[in-house]
């Protein structure tokens, strides 16, 4: 009795990888040598990137009291925040201390917050003072208080922000 040849079915050999596989190969060859050529030249020729950045982050960091974005002083350390709404009035409270004295701070934020287009007025006070800021035709408003706080200051942060239904 004879092999029946359509029932063993040939091996054929692999004499070469299918090209999708040798593209592919190459392909992260590539992209692997590109990423560590591009992490070469940022460490090499922008050395004082991380501190630009670092100061770009202070310069713009804010952060959400309530619903009103406010500026972050530098080196504060924040402590209590809160936040409630009740209808369509949010109202937030901040409350953080610094190393620095509170005629800096106030400084900072009179002028943070009048960048920001708010209007800004201060009353003074023997150890700091206050900042009262509103906007938007009296609906946002925020009241910042700053005082002395042994070596440094101590500063609380009330907003209050009515949001308008189209």
């Amino acid at each position: 009795m004879s092999p029946n040849r359509a029932s063993t079915p040939e091996a054929t050999p692999l004499s070469k990888l299918p090209n999708i596989w040798i593209l592919a190969g190459v392909s992260y060859a590539l992209v692997i040598a590109v990423t560590i050529l591009a992490v070469f030249v940022y460490h090499r020729y922008w050395p004082n990137a991380d501190r630009s950045e670092v100061e770009l982050e202070q310069r713009s960091a804010s952060i959400t009291v309530g619903s009103v974005w406010m500026p972050v002083y530098p080196g504060a350390l924040h402590h209590d925040a809160t936040s409630s709404t009740r209808g369509d009035v949010t109202e937030g409270d901040l409350s953080f201390t610094s190393d620095d004295p509170p005629q800096k701070l106030l400084a900072f934020y009179r002028t943070r917050l009048q960048r920001a287009k708010f209007n800004v007025l201060f009353t003074p006070a023997d150890t700091g003072g206050t900042i009262q800021a509103f906007t938007d035709r009296g609906k946002t408003i925020a009241t910042l208080t700053i005082a002395s706080s042994g070596a440094g200051s101590e500063a609380h942060i009330h907003t209050r922000a009515i949001e308008t239904k189209p």
